[in-house]
């Protein structure tokens, strides 16, 4: 758990039984002591994301489909989550999943577990019209999550539709991973024959972005462990 995570349950706990959620807003120095720790927060769930996605595409490329879906899944949630935390949303468990705007002070529902997002609460928020919160890309997580669902949990893994290249050989899979990369109309993200890595790419990618506008940037021991894991022959995002 974060430090904002934790701060913001500490302070959502203090709330009795009787009074609602939504008129318990948060205020002063407590959401302030909370704004100041996203930015860890984010640089965290960046940090993870990026792994993720690098372990993901290491395990295709050494046929292991079923352990890359995991890893492609976590990388999704792990940039939504990023992508949460920059425009100061902040998921949390107070007892339930919880949502926290912090440009309001409010508190808003979230979803029934913390990988089921609370679409409704988070297009409630200054996010409603981002491309990643779209029912496409609802659709596209839910996808993710239920392959890997599949792997963890029934041991019945039926592998996606990949395209072919993507098992076969690590230049297809580069030019697939730059196609996906530079795929500006979205062509390929939502498509199921592609979506398991297309998604992902897209949303890394433009994680990486909001990254460099804040002047975030995974430095230190992080940054040489990730150095050591992407084996694209490409940037790796986030460094």
């Amino acid at each position: 758990m974060s430090d904002a995570a934790r701060l913001a349950r500490q302070h959502f706990l203090t709330k009795d039984s009787h009074t609602a959620y939504a008129s318990f807003p948060i205020q002063g120095n407590n959401l302030q002591a909370i704004v100041d720790c996203l930015p860890d927060a984010i640089l965290s769930s960046a940090y993870s994301a990026v792994v993720s996605y690098a372990e993901a595409l290491s395990g295709l490329r050494h046929g292991s489909t079923s352990w890359g879906i995991i890893r492609l899944y976590y990388s999704c949630f792990y940039s939504i989550r990023a992508m949460l935390l920059a425009s100061g949303v902040l998921p949390f468990n107070g007892g339930n999943e919880m949502i926290l705007d912090t440009s309001q002070g409010k508190y808003l529902k979230g979803g029934r577990s913390s990988h089921h997002w609370n679409w409704t609460s988070i297009n409630a928020t200054s996010l409603k019209g981002e491309w990643f919160c779209s029912e496409d890309s609802q659709a596209a997580y839910k996808a993710l999550r239920e392959h890997r669902e599949n792997v963890n949990y029934t041991h019945s893994f039926t592998d996606p539709s990949f395209h072919a290249c993507l098992i076969s050989q690590e230049p297809d899979l580069g030019r697939r991973f730059r196609g996906y990369r530079d795929d500006s109309t979205f062509f390929y993200t939502y498509l199921p024959d592609h979506l398991a890595i297309a998604y992902p790419t897209q949303l890394i990618f433009h994680l990486d972005g909001i990254m460099k506008a804040k002047s975030l940037e995974i430095s230190g021991e992080k940054s040489i462990h990730l150095k050591s894991v992407w084996k694209i022959k490409d940037r790796c995002p986030l460094l």
